[in-house]
């Protein structure tokens, strides 16, 4: 997957503001996440870094699994950062995924919440590791390789133009994570489908949650009328029973974590 970051920064900040009204899914996947945590921790870690923030949802969450946590919330889009709710044990932090500004052995949780899909994975993963504490744990969720996968098919009676985004599989996340120096590497996955009254819905929900198509190699120009009637027709194969118009994302949880004993050494995988 190529894609363009200043391109997905900026749509994520612009989509700030309508972020919480549009973002069905990605609360519903934090929320999954957070019940990974809460069993995963018999002992509430006391420094969490909320890598991708967004508007403080998850933020919020954690401070409820674990009241006497310090959160670190970050994200690079300032518009996200600056609607995290104020509270005296979260820290707002501006900063990127592929140079965090966290200090190193520092944390003990890093939660993350659909943003990993967006970066290059290995920079992003080396950066986790880096700002985990010895035997600190990474928890997050990423898209899988079957997301979309209706609209997808859709967009391929129109074109042979990358119109939708390609997520990595799970069990490449887990290997990239391994190769990495992980350790108790845990990958799995499930579908979930949301229904829209139009087809049309699907890709004006992705535009209102920032996550449109931002692969280099799409088209920059608009797209024309007949192409898009191509598309919402070849999206009725889709159609639900009830008359709705399906679309299915492929939630994918990774856990791992950083050694007791880590050599410090940066891989670089091929």
């Amino acid at each position: 997957m190529s894609l363009e970051h200043h391109q997905i920064k900026a749509a994520f900040s612009q989509a700030a503001v309508r972020y919480e009204q549009h973002a069905v899914l990605q609360k519903e996947a934090m929320l999954r996440l957070i019940d990974r945590v809460a069993f995963d921790f018999t002992t509430a870690p006391e420094q969490v870094l909320d890598l991708g923030c967004g508007t403080g949802w998850g933020t919020t969450a954690l401070l409820e699994a674990f009241p006497e946590c310090r959160i670190i919330a970050a994200d690079f889009a300032p518009d996200m950062v600056a609607s995290v709710p104020a509270h005296q044990q979260v820290e707002t932090r501006l900063t990127d995924a592929h140079c965090l500004d966290v200090h190193a052995g520092s944390i003990d949780l890093v939660f993350s919440n659909l943003m990993i899909q967006w970066c290059d994975q290995q920079t992003a993963l080396q950066e986790i590791k880096r700002a985990l504490k010895p035997g600190g744990t990474v928890h997050l969720t990423s898209m899988g390789e079957h997301t979309l996968h209706e609209l997808k098919a859709a967009w391929r009676a129109a074109d042979d133009g990358p119109h939708v985004n390609d997520f990595v599989p799970a069990n490449e996340l887990a290997d990239l994570a391994l190769r990495l120096g992980f350790e108790e590497v845990v990958a799995d996955s499930e579908m979930i489908t949301m229904t829209y009254a139009q087809a049309i819905d699907v890709m004006r929900d992705l535009k209102h949650i920032g996550a449109h198509n931002t692969d280099h190699k799409r088209s920059k120009g608009l797209t024309s009328p007949q192409a898009l009637k191509t598309v919402m027709a070849a999206y009725e194969a889709h159609k639900t029973d009830q008359g709705l118009y399906p679309a299915t994302y492929e939630l994918v949880y990774l856990r791992a974590k950083k050694p007791q004993k880590d050599s410090g050494l940066s891989l670089r995988v091929k």
